[in-house]
């Protein structure tokens, strides 16, 4: 319901709607009012209020004195007096105690939460940011950013105790405002996610606070995360928020305690859990490595040569042992002080175990899958170097889970491209130790996910058999995982057997019971859990017990290995078919032989292809005591055999025989010579002793034996032991030693298997494999391998015979069928018996001989089986037997005197046939000698073989010795074949491991010195980015404090909240006006900081104060200068970076030349362009694009403004083009603020031109604001190319707002390119039409011909205007359609001068040559100056010195220096500084010319007729020309800021305002006016052709320029000298300072004499011409019912459209409009042809509109009763209309009545209905200047022409010009009661010079008065020019007030309240006026 009454505060304000109202509407609200005080109650159900007042039903009258009360809230009443979010923000930094400050908080919430005005506005203003800064500075140290509290500035009364009150009081209210329900907190939601990012997301202002505060703080995330019951919908809010990434940025410097990282961490879990994308996994392994990794500790680059591989693989590792602790605690485990501050490394670790934590969580699939794609495995293996436990297990856990979720194909891509394996098998053992480690490596053997392991359990065999093995079924699925557990098994094994307290180690001294005395009374517990893994190796344990827990962990891997091969068929098939046993024998080898093993070459390139300790490839030093090297487990006792100089290498050193004859006599027949020859003879004469003292050894040695067992046992077929093939490289005598130790102990197994199974031999499988394995046996006996190897084959192979020999056994059917198989077992253990003989046939072996003897008689059942194979076997072994009968040693003897008897007694038969091969009468005497062995003793036979020695040795040693010739041949022969075959394969494997080693090598060495440089290179983008995020942090602090600044200033500024009332300073301001004038002046924010001083004597220098000025341009600082950054910044200093970043040119230098061929490498895997990254690098300008905007180009560019060059950007949007300051984007495309900017990079000469004229020593920019500036692409209106500094590097840009800018580029390609882009985006160019309305039309035509294509301004028009008279522009000026101003100005435009150039700033004439007289009289020719002549020929002796002087410079001939007539030019930037030196920015332009102080007085611009005649007459050295602003500002001539320029001499009179001539009477504005007039009197336009022929023209330069006396120096020319082409810097300086000093002549526009103008007077019949003659047509042109409120021409539908009150039409084509004065308050919009709504707003201001209008066809500017004025960005398509705020204006105290704008200066009135009248700027949306403060305007107007202002107040009518000087102010109302009611400028048709100023007013009683604004009497009147009556029928005028005024060129339109709309044509009189 809307209440219409005489009360203000009912939001209606009654006066002003009923001038809006239709007249029967107001004639009724007349009506039911007339009796006295009724208030109206308008019916809401009728929409508009005009309506309800004509329908029946439609108002009600309430009677009786009802008091009617209109509530007014918080919100509201905060938003009309200055803006809630300035004054709520003020309120908050004012408060400076606790209470005040949480009170002016919630205050500010208040206000907020239910008004979408003031959340609107926060949010626009950046309200919450300063809100967070004002927030961080209460709780960080009281103090405020700033304080409204009187006599409290900077007082702060917030003690620490009240502080930690306070934060959690702010956080609370915070936490409200953004939606945290603190009773229900699963009902909270995010409904503020600005505010919540701003406040929240921020650590800045919660770090200082108490930890209850954070502890708060942080459990809200979690809340809104997961707790929260819409945690879906706010987890999508929290991830656009990006707070992971500030997060880690805050990681990296910000300190946390144990228990403030605690909270961290939960809060941090949540954010990460909820939604876990692949920018978020790729930032966390980035901070990861840049946590944990030390840079002090940074390693120099590895290098190692390909020939030291072994050296690479088998260099000695730090054994964890030996360290007392681990480097680091485990992340889980915080310092028990919660306020120690964690290291940097100890919150990677947290942050490295909760990553690991949630991607290894079970069922987790996506997330893995995820890190798979976008973090590569690479980066673990990185981790895999670090020296912490920690990071080492965590990152092993992830890199085992990726590999078994992922398959076998990234686990073969691993394997063979990365070279994983490898580097794991390098890393991981040095980590053997840390129990953690094993079941992450069995589950990647096993295929099994780690988070499905329960890593709390022990670690013991139950619990790793339970894990891994629980239904006997388990099976490798990653079989490349072996090498790394044997690698550990070996380092541990190694460091374990070292260190292992032995009695016969050379470390102790110790016995037997020593040693059990020492062992640990107790063993800790060992758990699969990191921290208790980690934690057992602490300070407290001893030695011995760290030792025992070592030994413990590695025994039991080694017992779950043996189970895991009897409990899995799987296991043991994969033991057999890969190289499990391999890799085992590689672990003991080493500790069985007691040496490490060789490289693969050192044994594939010995010398005589077999490495032997005979030879020299390898120097052995023998075991010191003091070595820390431990005890060998093999025993060995060996006998050196004698040197002999004989014996070569190539002929191994062949088995003496066991013969020594017992008399001296020489007998003719010896043994046979015949040795069985090995093919590897270890340097011993006999057995090997081996003995094994470790438990760890056996157990791994059972593990062997038992995969031989199984082959032999349960498998098909037996492919033999292959132990030649699997041992590592070494010496043969080790090799053979380790075969030996393997076969012994193997035997033994076996045997023991056999014994407890002996059903076994059953099988005919198992007897088919032993047969093999026999076959086996026997090659390794007789090849030497096996050594002392005969006994045990003989037992082992013994004991199979004799079983398979029983009854029981030999009748089953298996073992008959095996009768083959068993006779060549037999045939390998005779054969192996015939070999043990032979080898005891050395003298000294006495015991070994007569032991195997006893053996061959505990075997003789085996041995003498009843075979006849055995003939051949019976003849050898007794010739072998009649060797030992022969021997020495008397045991001997007797031991084979003992199996002869049972070998006669066994084989009697056999045995005679043997000897009975004699065909000697004495051999057969001999034979029969022997069979009576059985009858006689051991002594007696001895006797009888002792005589019959001679026949005896004839008898074996000749016919029987040659069956043991012939076999030894044989044997020898088959042996060294074996043995060829079985080097041939060795060698193929010793070549298959080098290439594997080379392998390893290549991809360890490529992986050290890449994680060298990965971790550097990670930490220095890492530390960059933390750079980059402490200078984005101040960044926003200053964006912060700058938007507070601002707010803060409008709170100040006259009519702000806080009016200061001080004096404002003056700038000009850029925005051009019609014919490119800039009149208008804004306040300069910045005038206080100015002290300048006037030129002192120097006698007064040493008693002043030295000159502090600080005249600086805006190029960036040099080096050394400090930005303005966080205290904890490191150093301070955020320049240019060395540090390089990821995708730096640096990294990547370092990356190639460090990986070699490795084209893919990539630390962490981008799996596709980041999106985020072009924007992540220009952060810094994201903020300050229109919502919704997108960069697509960004270049840099530098702003010439007069003399300074502002560095910025020019960045190109999607929808907008964007001007920002004090930016820069370096090559790499970061963009940086500009003093940081690499000077290289930089436009070098602009910081020439900056260095040579400020010094080369300058601090810091003052002015390092970033501003910003953005137009729409269709607010670009022209693009032209321009000079700067002679070069083709600029370009110029002018917007329909009036502003143009000048920029520059570091070369014309770059400028080309630029130009190209800002064609191709701007619509209005690009398409090459007209614009799309009339609105525009006049300032393009300011810049160019309308009838020339608008794309460039350069060489287009030069062609163009040299055919002057052709040119569409020069016809114009020729038909008099455009004034002589307006001509300079395009001309001037033409010819590349512009206002942001000072040194091309435009070139005016003088004009006038009397400044003297009392009245300019300008039908005088005297009063003008020449201007056919340049200013140095005004007078014939200065034309002649002149000449005279170029006479002079001709004939010195200088062909470097042409000559030239003046040394001066007409203009530069000291003589346009010069004359606008009282203005701002140009007085500190002319400081900086003239190095921080004025000229002397004298020498200043202080008199407009000293300085003609110092330019036309007196001074040679001065011919300057003039500047446009003589003809429009008359502001330039005062001194409105009070500078003090100091007095002249002579006269002592001090500088202030010019001193102008007598008839300007004394005002500045009348000089101006009468300057412009002559400027376009009749005289000047006759000659003003033969001028531009000067400076323009055809006598610019040439044969012309030299008879015109116009020639300057040659380098003010364009063309004269390539500033490119100079070398020298030194000449390039100082050619640059005299192009930029001296002046530059404009570019020539025309190459012919220019035309001249015609007489133009009177031909044309224009308004302001013939207003006498307007006559009123008869009758109305328009009827309305409704008032008129406006009028318009529209040239679509070429016809005057007018529109009532309520109704605004909208251009450009008027086809729709906006109707408002709803009940709801609303604005609507329709089309005009259907009346169908298009749009509807509401709430456009609290209560209803009282005023609104169109500054242009996109932007609306409404008023309200709230005392505000909005305005909004209209955007209309086809269908629809849409509204966006774009400011809100504050000021007024009472309701808007009246609004007026000029589009030309981009410029707003208001006038409120107390009287108040303020001035706005529409490009800046800013308060101005208050005009006047008590009158009632009823209407005003201002001119788009010149500036000037119209009020209409009562019956008077006050003028002042746009910067609120007031011309006049005068009664227009004859009539006592009339007063006026409508106002109009007449603006004339384009760009023509009007003869008159008129002024139209609209009276109350149908009147229209013309006035004509001019000078008398020295001052501004009206003139009445005519009255227009609108007379009835009757005669009389009309009762109807003329409610508005229209003038057009010809034609005037009015209209009335009535709704009638009348023309008024100019007629042609017949006296040809």
């Amino acid at each position: 319901m809307v209440i219409l009454d005489d009360d203000d505060r009912t939001n209606i304000d009654e006066t002003q709607l009923i001038k809006l109202l239709s007249k029967p509407a107001a004639r009724n609200l007349r009506n039911v009012t007339r009796g006295g005080r009724n208030a109206i109650a308008i019916n809401g159900a009728v929409p508009s209020v005009t309506e309800a007042l004509l329908h029946p039903f439609g108002f009600a009258v309430l009677t009786g004195n009802p008091i009617v009360a209109v509530p007014q809230s918080l919100d509201d009443a905060a938003w009309r007096i200055g803006g809630s979010a300035a004054v709520g923000l003020a309120l908050v930094d004012a408060a400076n105690t606790r209470e005040a400050i949480s009170r002016a908080l919630k205050i500010l919430f208040e206000s907020i939460k239910e008004s979408w005005r003031n959340s609107e506005a926060m949010e626009r203003e950046n309200g919450f940011g300063v809100l967070a800064s004002l927030l961080a500075a209460k709780l960080s140290s009281g103090q405020t950013m700033a304080a409204y509290a009187p006599g409290n500035e900077g007082v702060s009364r917030v003690d620490d105790r009240d502080r930690e009150e306070l934060g959690m009081e702010l956080l609370i209210s915070v936490l409200d405002f953004v939606g945290y329900v603190r009773e229900c907190p699963e009902e909270s939601v995010i409904n503020n996610p600005l505010a919540y990012r701003i406040l929240l997301v921020d650590l800045d202002i919660w770090r200082s606070a108490a930890p209850m505060v954070q502890k708060l703080y942080y459990e809200q995330f979690v809340t809104f995360g997961i707790g929260s019951k819409h945690h879906n919908f706010n987890a999508k809010r929290l991830l656009r928020m990006r707070i992971v990434k500030k997060w880690l940025d805050a990681l990296k410097g910000d300190i946390f305690t144990s228990e403030t990282f605690k909270y961290f961490m939960t809060a941090f879990r949540s954010l990460i859990s909820s939604n876990l994308s692949a920018e978020t996994l790729r930032s966390l392994a980035l901070y990861i490595t840049y946590a944990i990794h030390k840079p002090a500790q940074r390693a120099t680059e590895l290098q190692r040569p390909r020939a030291s591989v072994s050296t690479l693989r088998q260099r000695a590792v730090g054994s964890p042992l030996r360290l007392a602790v681990p480097t680091s605690l485990a992340p889980v485990i915080l310092p028990k002080d919660e306020e120690h501050e964690l290291p940097r490394s100890q919150m990677g670790f947290g942050v490295l175990n909760l990553y690991v934590d949630i991607l290894c969580h079970d069922g987790n699939l996506t997330s893995i899958k995820k890190f798979a794609r976008t973090v590569t495995n690479k980066w673990l293996l990185h981790l895999l170097a670090d020296d912490e436990p920690t990071v080492v297990i965590l990152a092993a856990k992830l890199l085992a889970r990726l590999l078994v979720l992922n398959g076998a194909s990234y686990v073969k891509k691993f394997a063979e491209k990365t070279g994983g394996f490898v580097i794991m098998r390098h890393r991981l053992k040095r980590w053997w130790n840390i129990p953690t480690i094993w079941p992450i490596c069995f589950a990647i053997m096993f295929g099994q996910d780690v988070a499905k392991i329960d890593f709390e359990r022990s670690f013991d065999l139950y619990s790793m058999l339970e894990t891994f093995a629980a239904d006997g079924r388990t099976k490798v699925a990653c079989s490349e995982i072996l090498p790394v557990i044997t690698a550990m098994l070996q380092n541990g094994l190694k460091t374990v057997t070292k260190e292992q307290e032995d009695p016969d180690s050379p470390l102790t001294d110790r016995d037997k019971n020593d040693r059990n005395n020492h062992r640990p009374a107790h063993i800790r517990r060992r758990s699969m859990s990191l921290n208790t893994g980690i934690a057992l190796f602490n300070t407290q344990q001893s030695f011995a017990q760290r030792l025992e827990d070592a030994a413990s962990t590695l025994r039991t891997v080694a017992r779950f290995l043996a189970e895991l091969h009897t409990k899995s068929q799987a296991f043991r098939d994969f033991t057999v078919s890969s190289t499990y046993v391999q890799e085992l024998l590689f672990i003991l080898f080493p500790i069985i032989v007691s040496s490490d093993v060789v490289s693969p070459e050192t044994e594939l390139n010995a010398r005589d292809s077999a490495l032997t300790f005979d030879g020299n490839d390898v120097v052995i030093k023998p075991l010191s005591r003091n070595s820390e090297q431990g005890a060998p487990i093999v025993r060995t006792t060996t006998v050196d055999s004698p040197s002999s100089p004989k014996i070569s290498r190539a002929h191994p050193l062949r088995r003496g025989s066991s013969f020594i004859l017992v008399t001296s006599d020489e007998t003719p027949h010896k043994p046979s010579s015949a040795r069985l020859h090995p093919a590897m003879s270890p340097n011993s004469k006999r057995n090997v002793v081996l003995n094994v003292r470790n438990s760890l050894v056996e157990e791994l040695l059972e593990i062997i034996i038992a995969v031989f067992s199984d082959q032999i046992f349960s498998r098909k077929d037996f492919p033999g032991l292959g132990l030649f093939m699997k041992v590592p490289p070494g010496f043969q005598e080790h090799q053979a030693y380790f075969d030996s130790f393997v076969l012994r102990n193997a035997l033994s197994h076996l045997a023991n298997t056999i014994q407890l199974h002996q059903k076994l031999l059953w099988e005919p499988r198992v007897l088919t494999n032993l047969a093999r394995f026999a076959t086996h046996l026997g090659e390794s006996v007789y090849e030497g391998w096996f050594i002392g190897g005969a006994g045990p084959v003989l037992d082992f192979l013994g004991g199979i015979l004799e079983y398979l020999q029983r009854r029981d056994v030999s009748n089953l059917k298996s073992v008959r069928l095996c009768s083959q198989i068993i006779s060549a077992i037999r045939t390998v253990l005779l054969r192996v018996v015939l070999l043990g003989l032979s080898e005891l046939g050395d003298s000294t072996r006495e015991t070994e001989t007569v032991s195997f003897l006893d053996k061959l008689t505990y075997w003789q059942t085996v041995i003498l089986a009843t075979e006849h194979e055995q003939d051949e076997f019976l003849r050898l072994l007794c010739y072998l037997l009649y060797t030992r009968l022969t021997s020495i040693h008397e045991r001997v003897r007797a031991a084979a005197v003992n199996f002869w008897r049972i070998l006669l007694v066994q084989k009697p038969d056999e045995a005679s046939d043997v000897l009975n091969q004699a065909t000697i009468t004495n051999h057969i005497h001999l034979s029969q000698g022997f069979l009576k062995l059985t009858e006689m003793d051991n002594e007696n036979f001895l006797c009888w073989v002792d005589d019959r020695r001679k026949d005896l040795d004839a008898f074996f040693f000749g016919a029987v010795s040659r069956s043991w010739e012939i076999f030894v041949a044989e044997e020898n022969r088959n042996t060294e074949e074996n043995a060829r075959t079985r080097v041939s394969k060795r060698k193929e494997r010793l070549k298959l491991w080098i290439s594997d080693n080379l392998t390893s090598d290549d991809i360890l060495r490529r992986h050290e010195i890449s994680s060298d440089h990965w971790r550097a290179n990670i930490h220095a983008s890492e530390h960059l980015k933390r750079q980059r995020a402490l200078q984005d942090q101040q960044d926003n602090i200053n964006f912060n404090n700058s938007t507070w600044a601002k707010m803060k200033r409008e709170l100040h500024r006259p009519c702000g909240l806080f009016d200061d009332f001080s004096s404002p300073k003056w700038r000009l301001d850029q925005t051009e006006g019609r014919n490119r004038m800039r009149l208008r002046f804004l306040r300069d924010y910045d005038g206080h900081l100015h002290d300048y001083q006037p030129k002192r004597k120097q006698s007064q220098i040493g008693s002043k104060k030295p000159l502090s000025l600080d005249v600086r341009t805006r190029a960036s600082p040099k080096a050394g200068i400090t930005s303005p950054l966080s205290p904890r910044s490191s150093n301070g200093n955020f320049g240019r970076q060395t540090s390089p970043s990821l995708d730096s040119p640096i990294t990547k230098e370092l990356f190639d030349e460090s990986l070699e061929q490795d084209e893919e490498y990539e630390i962490v895997d981008d799996p596709r362009e980041d999106p985020e990254d072009f924007e992540d690098k220009n952060r810094k300008v994201m903020r300050s694009l229109q919502r919704g905007d997108q960069v697509e180009h960004v270049n840099n560019v530098s702003r010439i403004v007069g003399l300074e060059a502002c560095e910025g950007l020019l960045i190109l949007g999607k929808d907008h083009l964007y001007l920002l300051d004090n930016f820069f984007q370096r090559s790499d495309g970061e963009i940086v603020n500009v003093w940081q900017a690499p000077q290289e990079e930089r436009d070098s000469y602009l910081q020439m031109i900056s260095g040579r004229e400020a010094g080369t020593h300058r601090s810091r920019p003052t002015n390092t604001d970033h501003e910003t500036r953005s137009w729409r692409w269709e607010d670009v209106l022209s693009i032209s190319k321009r000079r700067f500094l002679f070069r083709d590097v600029a370009i110029e840009v002018f917007f329909v707002d009036g502003r143009s800018y000048l920029l520059t580029t570091n070369s014309p390609q770059l400028r080309d390119e630029l130009s190209q882009k800002l064609i191709s985006k701007a619509s209005n160019i690009a398409g090459g039409a007209s614009l799309t309305s009339m609105e525009d039309s006049w300032r393009l035509d300011s810049l160019r011909s309308p009838e020339d294509n608008p794309q460039t301004f350069g060489s287009r028009f030069t062609s163009v205007f040299a055919q002057t008279t052709s040119n569409p522009a020069t016809q114009k000026w020729m038909r008099g359609e455009i004034s002589n101003f307006n001509y300079l100005m395009l001309v001037n435009t033409m010819a590349g001068r512009t206002f942001n150039d000072l040194t091309q700033y435009p070139v005016f004439p003088w004009v006038l040559a009397d400044y003297t007289s009392e009245e300019l009289d300008l039908s005088d020719p005297q009063s003008f100056r020449d201007l056919t002549k340049p200013m140095g020929c005004q007078t014939a002796e200065r034309q002649a010195e002149f000449r005279d002087r170029y006479q002079s410079f001709a004939e010195m001939g200088d062909q470097n220096s042409p000559p030239f007539h003046y040394g001066t030019h007409y203009s530069s930037a000291m003589i346009v500084t010069s004359y606008l030196i009282r203005l701002q920015p140009f007085v500190q332009s002319y400081l900086l010319l003239q190095g921080g102080s004025f000229d002397h007085p004298d020498r200043l611009f202080y008199s407009v007729e000293k300085a003609w005649t110092s330019a036309s007459r007196d001074n040679m050295t001065d011919v300057r020309e003039l500047i446009p602003e003589f003809y429009f500002l008359p502001e330039f001539l005062v001194n409105s800021n009070g500078y003090d320029f100091g007095s002249r001499q002579g006269t002592g009179g001090s500088i202030d305002t010019v001193a102008l001539p007598p008839w300007a009477k004394g005002d500045p504005k009348i000089f101006i006016a009468k300057h412009r007039e002559a400027l376009e009197s009749e005289h000047v336009s006759k000659h003003l052709h033969q001028w531009i022929d000067l400076v323009f023209g055809h006598k610019q330069r040439g044969d012309g320029a030299l008879e015109a006396t116009n020639v300057f120096h040659h380098l003010s020319y364009h063309g004269a000298k390539d500033l490119d082409t100079i070398a020298d810097p030194v000449e390039r300086l100082a050619t640059i300072g005299i192009i930029h000093n001296f002046g530059q002549t404009p570019h020539q526009v025309f190459q012919r004499p220019h035309a001249q103008r015609e007489d133009t007077k009177h031909k044309s019949k224009r308004l302001d011409i013939a207003a006498e003659s307007l006559t009123r047509l008869p009758f109305p042109l328009l009827e309305t019912p409704d008032r008129i409120s406006t009028l318009l021409y529209s040239w679509k539908h070429d016809r005057i459209l007018c529109s009532g009150g309520f109704r605004l039409n909208i251009p450009p084509y008027y086809d729709r409009y906006m109707e408002w004065g709803f009940v709801d308050g609303s604005a609507r919009f329709y089309t005009a042809d259907t009346n169908k709504l298009i749009g509807l707003f509401e709430h456009l201001h609290q209560g209803q509109l009282s005023y609104a209008l169109f500054a242009d066809s996109r932007t609306l500017i409404s008023a309200g009763t709230d005392c505000t004025i909005s305005v909004w960005a209209l955007i209309s398509t086809s269908k629809a209309v849409d509204l966006q705020p774009k400011a809100c204006l504050f000021g007024h105290r009472a309701s808007v009545t009246s609004l007026a704008v000029s589009r030309a200066f981009s410029a707003l009135l208001s006038a409120s209905s107390d009287g108040q009248v303020l001035l706005w700027d529409l490009n800046r949306l800013q308060f101005v200047r208050e005009l006047a403060k008590d009158k009632i305007v009823e209407c005003a107007r201002i001119n788009d022409v010149t500036g000037v202002i119209l009020l209409c107040h009562g019956p008077y009518v006050s003028l002042y010009t746009l910067n609120g000087d007031l011309l006049l102010q005068q009664n227009v109302c004859v009539e006592g009661e009339d007063c006026l009611t409508s106002c109009a400028f007449y603006e004339g048709s384009g760009n023509e010079w009007l003869e008159r100023d008129l002024v139209f007013t609209g009276h109350k009683r149908g009147v229209v008065n013309i006035w004509n604004k001019r000078i008398r009497d020295g001052k501004f009147v009206l003139d009445h020019v005519k009255r227009m009556n609108h007379l009835d029928h009757a005669g009389f005028n009309s009762h109807a007030a003329i409610t508005c005024v229209f003038p057009m060129t010809q034609v005037v339109y009015t209209g009335d309240e009535d709704g009638r709309v009348y023309e008024w044509d100019c007629i042609q009189r017949h006296d040809g006026r």
